[in-house]
């Protein structure tokens, strides 16, 4: 072997060496390997039931084929589902399928499928970053550049689609554990799509996600879009349920002359399993177009009148526990607050939230939710 070639022969062992000892080639940057966990470890919240068809959907497999088929199409959306965990790593990411990759026309694709974080601070829960789809398989690093020290996080999964896996990435060598569980009871919404989040622009801007953060407590949300018709299979589902309150948001997608009728049977359903759990019936939010549109106008209001004549029958029936919230100042009077005039965005469910907060803490005062 000639004196050239030996040379080169060291020198390319040598590189070789260097380079599996960890050294960065000059105009290199040493990006730290990250720990992948499936997020199902640190358990998943926001579900009401433990029998799933699959791991992130918020109906029981034995709804299939009692409630309607479109019911359980929208069931398989990961909306309110979230997972808490403690970690000390200075970056986070995410990784995540969905099974559908919707898109929607009047709603952003970081809500629809998108997956959205927060921290607690001594401040309360705080939003971190948001991880933007691109497709079905999805990675992103959510954020980075944190100060060193151990922090809660709050992760929520897409609004309007299905998700098949989740798994969160820290840092090489830093710590990943399930936070501390709820305390309390959670809060039941059932609804239409308001409820399930349209139009948010992030994952945890739908509004029993924010009445969570603000309460401190577990919201299971089960908004069906187009579907939250206070059906008696729905309420049959929701009396196996033990939440501290059920929350029942359906006018929207009801017809005013199925509101009285159907109110009554679902509460008394309810009640006749969960007599002493709390009820909070909320009527239509003022849509926005209401002040142009008569007819609009004369249907929100035929709708708020019949949940109102059955909340008065069932109080005269002598039904306990049971709680009323009109449409006042559910959203903003001026009418800004809505993509459509029906649905929201940030905006309105802010309102909206702080709103029913409002209304969740006076329940709670008289009743000492558990």
């Amino acid at each position: 072997m000639n004196r050239s070639i030996k040379f080169g022969f060291l020198l390319a062992l040598l590189c070789m060496v260097y380079t599996a000892g960890g050294a960065t080639a000059p105009g290199q940057e040493k990006t730290a390997a990250t720990q992948w966990h499936a997020a199902q470890q640190f358990g998943v919240r926001g579900l009401g039931w433990e029998e799933l068809a699959q791991t992130f959907t918020r109906l029981p497999a034995k709804a299939q084929g009692v409630v309607s088929e479109e019911v359980w199409r929208l069931g398989q959306n990961s909306a309110g589902l979230h997972v808490r965990f403690v970690s000390n790593s200075k970056s986070i990411k995410v990784k995540w399928s969905v099974r559908g990759n919707v898109s929607l026309n009047h709603m952003a694709a970081t809500a629809v499928k998108g997956v959205d974080l927060y921290a607690r601070s001594p401040q309360g829960w705080q939003w971190v970053g948001v991880g933007k789809p691109s497709g079905k398989k999805n990675e992103a690093e959510v954020v980075t550049n944190m100060a060193p020290g151990e922090r809660e996080f709050l992760l929520y999964l897409p609004l309007y689609d299905g998700v098949d896996s989740v798994a969160i990435g820290v840092e090489n060598g830093a710590s990943i554990s399930a936070a501390a569980p709820y305390e309390k009871k959670p809060i039941v919404f059932y609804g239409t799509s308001i409820t399930q989040g349209a139009c948010a622009t992030r994952a945890g801007m739908a509004y029993p996600s924010i009445i969570g953060r603000c309460l401190n407590r577990e919201t299971i949300n089960l908004g069906f879009s187009g579907n939250g018709k206070m059906d008696p299979a729905m309420a049959n589902l929701l009396a196996e349920l033990d939440p501290a309150l059920y929350v029942l948001d359906c006018l929207p997608n009801m017809k005013p002359e199925e509101v009285q009728p159907r109110t009554l049977e679902v509460v008394r359903l309810l009640k006749a399993k969960r007599p002493d759990t709390p009820i909070l019936l909320v009527e239509s939010i003022t849509y926005a177009h209401v002040w142009i549109d008569q007819r609009v106008a004369d249907v929100v209001q035929k709708k708020n009148q019949a949940l109102r004549k059955a909340y008065e029958q069932l109080a005269a029936e002598g039904v306990k526990k049971l709680y009323y919230r009109n449409t006042k100042d559910l959203v903003n009077p001026n009418g800004e607050g809505t993509v459509d005039g029906i649905h929201l965005t940030d905006l309105g469910f802010t309102h909206l939230a702080n709103a029913l907060v409002k209304e969740i803490k006076t329940i709670d005062k008289k009743n000492k939710l558990k």
